[in-house]
């Protein structure tokens, strides 16, 4: 049996592989992650354009309310660098810094991964702020690749 591929990452998928519907087509994917990106933005996914294109590098730093213990740091480099499209991630002092390709993984995701690990978020009314505008500017970012492009309007003016 020959497998699909994922089409937010690329990989072969397994034939228990998540599954969606859309416009009457179904699309297989590799893990829940790249399931969840799909749902977020299909339309980026499912159209020939969006098999064309490149990756979007995003570098980040996340500040976390208080310093990592050594266990802690190697459970979340681990844990974020098994995410699809993080590229690298850092850790030092209370901060922690992640490259990642923006049409696999978000920053949202990644701090998902972060507080289910067991790092707490810095929490001041300046860094929610800084988290909230990541998320929309990255979200905008999305909506703005997946919109089909506007149409042509190269005609002379009348009565020329």
């Amino acid at each position: 049996m020959v497998n699909d591929i994922c089409p937010v990452c690329g990989m072969e998928t397994m034939p228990d592989a998540p599954t969606v519907e859309y416009h009457r087509m179904f699309f297989h994917f590799c893990s829940a992650q790249c399931q969840e990106t799909f749902l977020a933005h299909p339309e980026l996914y499912s159209s020939k354009a969006g098999k064309d294109r490149n990756k979007i590098l995003k570098q980040r730093t996340m500040n976390l309310a208080e310093p990592l213990d050594d266990e802690t740091r190697k459970l979340i480099t681990s844990s974020l660098l098994n995410m699809m499209g993080v590229q690298e991630v850092t850790i030092e002092k209370g901060r922690v810094g992640v490259t990642y390709d923006l049409l696999q993984v978000t920053e949202e995701q990644i701090e998902k991964i972060l507080v289910e690990v067991g790092a707490q978020l810095g929490g001041g009314w300046l860094e929610r702020l800084r988290r909230s505008w990541v998320r929309d500017s990255e979200e905008i970012e999305l909506d703005n690749l997946a919109a089909p492009p506007a149409p042509r309007r190269n005609r002379p003016p009348p009565g020329a």
